[in-house]
Parts: C-alpha cells; sequence; structure tokens
C-alpha cells in the first residue's frame, strides 16, 4: 500500500512529510493494524507543530487485528496544526482526519 494524501482521512503506511507551513485542522488521529502485521515493539513517531511524539506497541500475544492501538481526538472543532510529518511507522497506517 502506499500513502494516500488526497482523501479524508488521510492514510499514511509509510515515513513522509504530510505538509509544511500550512494550517490544516485536525479532527482525530488513528494508529490501526489494517493487515494484522503490528507486532510487540513496533514504533510510530510523528512530529506535530514541531513536538515529536513517539508511540510504542507492547504486546503479549499479537492479536490486535484491525484494531485501533493508538488515537488522538475526536477534537471539536479541529485542532491546527503547521506541520505534520511521519518519521517512523513500522507497520499499520495512521488515519488523519481533517476538519
Amino acid at each position: 500500500m502506499a500513502n494516500d494524501l488526497t482523501g479524508n482521512p488521510l492514510v499514511v503506511d509509510t515515513a513522509a512529510t504530510l505538509w509544511s507551513k500550512s494550517l490544516k485542522y485536525i479532527r482525530e488521529i488513528q494508529w490501526i493494524d489494517d493487515a494484522a502485521d503490528i507486532i510487540d515493539d513496533d514504533d510510530l513517531v510523528v512530529v506535530i507543530n514541531n513536538a515529536t511524539i513517539t508511540g510504542k506497541i507492547a504486546l503479549t500475544a499479537n492479536t490486535v487485528n484491525n484494531l485501533a492501538v493508538w488515537k488522538s481526538g475526536p477534537f471539536n472543532p479541529g485542532i491546527p496544526v503547521s506541520n505534520f510529518i511521519v518519521t517512523t511507522i513500522d507497520h499499520g497506517s495512521l488515519l488523519i482526519w481533517l476538519d
């Protein structure tokens, strides 16, 4: 699968700069196990408004198929974000809903 940065939600499964120096409003973010491939010790690292956020999976059994393993939101109204970069995503997909 490849990143889809044209839809809503945006779908990210590889490292990418989603936007920089432009303002977008985020309603919700979810890291999901869409292909049943997230395993113990997987990482997600994002930079949002120049702040680094790191998520790490700690599983005792690999049974998170099709579940959200991390989420932020929903925000109403959406939160303003001027830059969003995914530096690491080991497995799964990151879904970003925009306002």
